[in-house]
């Protein structure tokens, strides 16, 4: 399942990943994001790394400008990725593991691994996340919920289209903050009832 934004709706997540027995199929969600202008906002990247190293990441796709990437894992302020433009025959899927050859385990796996500084990539991504069961789903939801550092994912009860209400969450502009292009915050200048971001209302 995927959207349009960085929300993740609970009863639409439910409504696909769940079968007609009641019970949670392996589900991919894909995250649509975009963490700056022409770079990643600095206070997004401790959050970019904690999703990656949560056992239901499968990587991101992103890259660099004019570059697409397969982001699979990070260290420090890099990320390591593959190049996706690099394909390979999908190999037949056999009951026992020891019936593939050393060649076909062997293109399953790479001896050249890039990096990239997180502030070299591209704001706008796509994050995947892979939920086989209700309890991958439960764990995945605290985690993202509970993190710590600025969330580049929310996670919501309702998906309001679905329920008749605006598509705006009532939320959102309460979590509006203004950051300058090192990640601070910094003052919203208000004139006559109105300021940079919208009027006041009574």
């Amino acid at each position: 399942m995927t959207g349009d934004g960085p929300d993740v709706y609970e009863d639409r997540f439910f409504n696909i990943a769940k079968s007609s027995d009641g019970e949670i199929q392996p589900t991919l969600i894909l995250v649509c994001v975009r963490l700056g202008i022409d770079r990643i906002t600095p206070v997004y990247w401790d959050a970019l790394q904690a999703s990656m190293r949560l056992p239901q990441s499968i990587g991101i796709a992103g890259g660099r400008p004019s570059s697409s990437h397969y982001f699979v894992g990070t260290q420090g302020l890099h990320f390591f990725y593959l190049d996706p433009h690099e394909t390979r025959t999908a190999l037949p899927l056999r009951k026992n593991n020891e019936m593939y050859s050393t060649e076909e385990v062997d293109s399953c796996h790479t001896r050249r691994l890039r990096r990239l500084h997180v502030s070299e990539m591209d704001p706008s991504m796509l994050i995947a996340f892979l939920i086989r069961d209700e309890r991958d789903w439960t764990a995945w939801k605290g985690s993202i919920v509970h993190e710590s550092s600025k969330a580049i994912i929310q996670v919501a009860e309702q998906d309001p289209v679905i329920h008749g209400q605006s598509s705006e969450r009532q939320a959102a502009f309460d979590e509006v903050e203004i950051l300058d292009d090192e990640g601070s915050e910094t003052e919203v200048e208000t004139l006559d009832g109105y300021d940079s971001i919208g009027p006041h209302t009574a």
